[in-house]
């Protein structure tokens, strides 16, 4: 097992702050109880397989966004390291399920069905999300 608290894990910037390295992100993830890195699995599968129906502008769209998710998650685990503000990295995912469902109607088979894969698997993300942030934030205060 991966020691986080091992220095390799983490970089030195310019200002001396020490920020965690991307790395201990998935190093603490397998950490987590096993229903919590399946799920990130799950999130990862079914947001990567929007490739697959890239000629529609929209699975692009589905795409980037959770790429940029992806550096928004790092961006906060390097400040503040596995704590549940991470569930603010999916902030992105707001607005795109809200073009989904305006750009919804007009889908066609087979993208449709993933349409309503990817909504209900990122509408319970999001619970979660709002679940942890209330609770990181609350603690905060």
């Amino acid at each position: 097992m991966i020691d986080i608290s091992d220095k390799s894990l983490f970089i030195k910037c310019e200002d001396q702050k020490t920020v965690r390295s991307p790395l201990g992100f998935f190093v603490e993830l397998l950490q987590q109880p096993i229903w919590i890195p399946l799920w990130v699995m799950v999130l990862m599968i079914v947001n990567i397989a929007s490739v697959l129906y890239w000629p529609e502008t929209l699975a692009l769209i589905i795409f980037i966004t959770f790429m940029a998710s992806a550096m928004i998650m790092m961006l906060l685990y390097s400040h503040f390291g596995f704590e549940k503000i991470l569930g603010l990295g999916h902030i992105l995912w707001i607005p795109l399920l809200i073009y989904i469902g305006i750009e919804f109607p007009t889908a066609e088979q087979p993208f449709q069905q993933y349409l309503i894969v990817l909504s209900v698997i990122i509408t319970i993300s999001l619970v979660f999300d709002i679940i942890d942030l209330f609770k990181y934030f609350k603690k905060k205060t």
